[in-house]
């Protein structure tokens, strides 16, 4: 009887550790695919919650966050608020240098969306328009 209790006992441990094991591991993160969720954070995210997600930072050390704003440009010519975009343009250039994935298309790509976030700042103002324009050029010539 005294045999079977100490058995009882262990196949009772045994079964605890592995119970609590398989539950904590049920409540841990899957790996998550970075480049899926950069180019979630680059194409399908607005530019509003892009910014908000930058000041979190989420993933740091896998997603470079780093900026230098417009560059040499204005972040924010005649008031235009250029800087979120440029933002989100550095996001893309850095992390796919990093993940190997900056081709000449993907660059395109990026760019590309740059001028989309820049034109959705100016609404139907010609002037900011332009200044969009002519920062894409900017970009398609000495970006990279």
């Amino acid at each position: 009887m005294r045999t079977t209790l100490r058995n009882l006992g262990a196949t009772i441990a045994v079964a605890a550790t592995v119970g609590g094991g398989a539950l904590l591991g049920a409540g841990t993160a899957a790996a998550v695919d970075i480049p899926t969720v950069t180019d979630q954070y680059l194409f399908s995210t607005s530019l509003s919650n892009f910014e908000t997600i930058r000041g979190q930072a989420p993933y740091n050390g896998q997603l470079d966050w780093s900026s230098d704003g417009c560059s040499w440009a204005p972040d924010n010519p005649f008031g235009w608020k250029f800087l979120p975009g440029c933002h989100r343009h550095d996001f893309g250039y850095r992390n796919y240098k990093k993940q190997g994935r900056f081709t000449e298309a993907n660059r395109l790509k990026i760019d590309d969306n740059l001028y989309s976030d820049l034109k959705s700042v100016c609404g139907s103002n010609i002037a900011c328009k332009g200044a969009a324009w002519t920062y894409y050029q900017a970009v398609r010539k000495f970006g990279g």
